[in-house]
């Protein structure tokens, strides 16, 4: 698809009252937004997928909110794990707010496959001091290394994630709490060491508290043990 196809089919599939709404989440500086809503996002990555996606991926113009999306939702389309970090170390440097985090970095399913290798690549993020740098290690922890074999690892990791800023520390919070539903005991112990920050760990268990797998039991002990 041409970048004038794909502008006009953004433009199209745009909804004011969704980018209002949106806008007043996603912090300001992230850039402008359209409005165009996730799934139709991942259809167009798909789409363009098909396509000379390299050229779109390095060449396309990052305008709005949804350009840079959607690069990040191409990356869930490659099959080879090399291909894969190569993109996924250009796309890094572009994420400048939680929206083109999240929703694209927990869609590399390819990684499932290569954990091995991943863990090594995300090393340098754990320690990154920057902001999103640093969330982006976390939700990747969240989404793809958060099993039997890598808890405990994922864990210290996510406490040796120290850059400052809110949305690394929600990020890493978020993480702690997925971590606790999957493996409450190992979790507790985790957040009763106090390794964390004093906001990240009051967060990580007001989330894990929020969550509906989680009984009442659990959420009241866990509430003695903010600081």
């Amino acid at each position: 698809m041409h970048i004038k196809e794909i502008n006009a089919f953004l433009k199209e599939n745009a909804e004011p009252k969704f980018r209002d709404f949106s806008a007043s989440l996603i912090p300001c500086e992230g850039g402008k937004l359209l409005g165009v809503r996730l799934p139709t996002l991942r259809k167009l990555s798909a789409k363009i997928a098909k396509g000379d996606w390299e050229d779109y991926f390095l060449n396309a113009p990052e305008v709005y909110i949804e350009h840079i999306m959607l690069k990040g939702f191409l990356l869930g389309h490659i099959k080879d794990i090399d291909v894969l970090l190569k993109y996924l170390k250009l796309y890094i440097p572009k994420i400048n707010n939680w929206a083109v985090c999240d929703s694209p970095l927990c869609s590399l399913k390819l990684i499932r496959k290569h954990q091995e290798r991943v863990w090594v690549f995300l090393q340098d993020y754990i320690e990154d001091k920057r902001e999103y740098y640093a969330r982006a290690a976390a939700c990747l922890l969240m989404c793809f290394f958060v099993d039997d074999k890598y808890i405990d690892g994922t864990l210290l990791a996510l406490s040796k994630i120290k850059a400052e800023g809110y949305y690394r520390q929600m990020g890493v919070a978020w993480a702690i709490s997925v971590c606790y539903v999957k493996f409450p005991a190992k979790t507790e112990e985790f957040l009763k060491k106090r390794t964390l920050d004093v906001f990240t760990h009051n967060k990580a268990i007001s989330k894990i508290r929020e969550s509906f797998r989680v009984n009442k039991a659990d959420k009241d002990r866990l509430q003695a043990l903010k600081r």
